[in-house]
């Protein structure tokens, strides 16, 4: 009896020592979240300082040289700040606000087309202080990984709630909405999807059905904001160091985004592997047509790129991106929005292209193929995507996409 008692109190010491050591390892993942977070923030506010502060600069030029350089300003600017958004863990609808009115702003900067400037300037100068009241609002007091949940994630309370609202009410005044836009637009708020309404139950288990990992974990439901461009479950969930979340949309159960946050160890698993993986993955989720593109990684998982393909082309808009992890495989992330979007497919043919005459006799074309892209006017093209070779000391490659009918280069990009 007295052996037992006595094993029973080493089990229960152990127990708590785990205990203490999970919670140890939870902290500190949230501080590291919280700090890259919180970074990310402070960096995009400045971006949105400088920019403002170059749309203002170019109201003095009347010298087209000097304006010249100012719209470059604003359209590398505005990009970089694009990108800063993107990585914030802001709500959809503000996001989407955000990226689009600057998305606009920067085609009508690079095209140098004759835009209310001036009234863009005023409504810049808005934004960044209707920005600054929210960013102050977070960094205020002692803000910490919860604060960043409650005021960042809160989808009814959050600070950057007038920001969203600021910003749509610019984008309709200063950058009208085309008929394509207008298409595109039903794409966003996938007007498409006509499929029944799932529970929050419901929700839930497609989620574990399609990520078992997260099983045990303590889960918080909300859905998005009732003005959101569509309804959709945000599914978060804690479990020791594990902590992430899940989006799905009400209209059908569909999975839009994962992210899963925890420690990665040793790489124990090739990149084959790791493709193998994604495939299988794609495969239960549903999504079968879809092909493999590209790869990136870093020191702790694979980014892969999946593509919808239509008879002999890919198209590019409808792709899904899916992280997986370098020591086990598992997946840490999925973004499905870009493919649930679906894109109707024009119904053109292509007109044949004479490489030979089109490049100079330096250029080699290394790989040829039919994608379907959208042009700056978000109309869905067919283009042809060329890889080609500079024959010079660097050999430099780049990829090329080239309307299929007009033959315009639509997009030129520097491959590394």
């Amino acid at each position: 009896m007295k052996n037992t008692l006595y094993l029973l109190g080493i089990l229960s010491f152990a127990l708590v020592l785990y205990t203490i050591h999970l919670s140890q390892e939870n902290g500190e993942l949230k501080q590291a979240v919280h700090a890259q977070y919180t970074s990310e923030l402070a960096s995009a506010s400045e971006k949105l300082n400088n920019l403002s502060k170059t749309v203002l600069q170019a109201q003095l030029f009347q010298d087209e040289q000097a304006r010249s350089e100012e719209m470059d300003s604003i359209w590398r600017l505005s990009n970089e700040l694009r990108n800063s958004i993107t990585k914030l863990p802001i709500q959809s609808e503000v996001a989407s606000e955000l990226l689009s009115y600057l998305g606009k702003m920067g085609e009508q900067a690079k095209r140098g087309t004759e835009a209310d400037w001036e009234g863009i300037s005023q409504n810049m100068k808005m934004l960044s202080e209707d920005w600054t009241v929210a960013t102050a609002r977070y960094f205020a007091a002692d803000s910490d990984y919860n604060t960043w949940q409650d005021h960042l994630l809160d989808e009814v309370n959050s600070p950057f709630k007038q920001v969203s609202t600021t910003v749509k009410s610019y984008r309709e005044a200063n950058f009208p909405i085309t008929a394509s836009e207008s298409d595109y637009q039903k794409k966003r708020e996938l007007a498409h999807i006509t499929d029944k309404d799932v529970t929050k139950e419901q929700a839930v288990n497609r989620v574990r059905e399609l990520f078992p990992t997260i099983d045990g974990a303590t889960l918080t439901v909300s859905m998005n904001a009732d003005d959101a461009a569509y309804p959709f479950y945000h599914i978060q969930f804690v479990r020791g160091s594990r902590l992430g979340y899940a989006d799905v949309t009400k209209k059908g159960g569909h999975l839009l985004s994962f992210l899963l946050e925890r420690p990665v160890n040793e790489q124990n698993i090739s990149q084959q592997q790791a493709r193998d993986t994604a495939i299988q993955f794609l495969k239960q989720a549903g999504f079968t047509d879809v092909v493999y593109t590209e790869a990136r990684e870093n020191h702790e998982a694979w980014h892969f790129v999946f593509t919808r393909q239509a008879g002999d082309a890919l198209v590019y808009p409808d792709s899904i991106q899916l992280k997986i992890a370098k020591d086990n495989g598992e997946v840490l992330g999925a973004n499905t929005m870009e493919y649930i979007q679906k894109e109707t497919i024009p119904d053109t043919k292509p007109t044949p292209l004479n490489a030979d005459e089109y490049f100079t006799d330096r250029v080699t074309v290394e790989d040829t193929k039919l994608v379907y892209t959208e042009n700056a006017g978000y109309e869905l093209v067919l283009c042809y995507e060329m890889t080609v070779r500079v024959n010079n000391d660097t050999n430099d490659t780049f990829r090329v996409l080239i309307d299929a009918n007009t033959h315009d280069v639509i997009q030129t990009e520097k491959l590394i």
